[in-house]
């Protein structure tokens, strides 16, 4: 799994790459936590279930951003690890996860600041050779 930060103006994203689909969802919250803070937790033992679906891989993966950007920045947890599924085709996809974490600790995690939502702009999930890749840009 690979996460490769992205310059974009006013703007903040990555570039993924994955062998599975499921690794690539979970390189997306590898990614944004690498934007939120300097010292992401690698363990906890606080664990939630996320379930979320959309029309398509894309819709999917701002939705399962969103979702993470909602349970650090509000909800005060921050997901150390992630059991991902992603199943479904063509016009429905859904994902489920089981997050274990723990309590968001700006100073412990030394936090580097917010991030508004993923957006739309640029967006694109793909399967590649060997892979997944995808690249999303967040509203910070």
């Amino acid at each position: 799994m690979r996460v490769r930060m992205l310059d974009h103006t006013a703007d903040v994203g990555f570039e993924l790459e994955a062998p599975t689909l499921e690794a690539l969802f979970d390189a997306a919250r590898e990614g944004l936590l690498e934007i939120l803070m300097q010292r992401p937790p690698r363990s906890g033992s606080e664990e939630r279930v996320v379930e979320l679906s959309a029309r398509d891989l894309e819709a999917l993966m701002v939705r399962w951003i969103n979702e993470l950007v909602y349970l650090v920045q509000t909800a005060g947890f921050v997901p150390a690890r992630a059991d991902i599924t992603v199943s479904g085709q063509g016009g429905k996809r859904s994902l489920r996860a089981r997050l274990a974490g723990e309590p968001l600790d700006p100073e412990a995690h030394g936090w580097l600041g917010e991030v508004k939502s993923a957006t739309f702009h640029g967006l694109c999930v793909e399967a590649g050779d060997g892979g997944w890749r995808a690249r999303v840009i967040l509203d910070v």
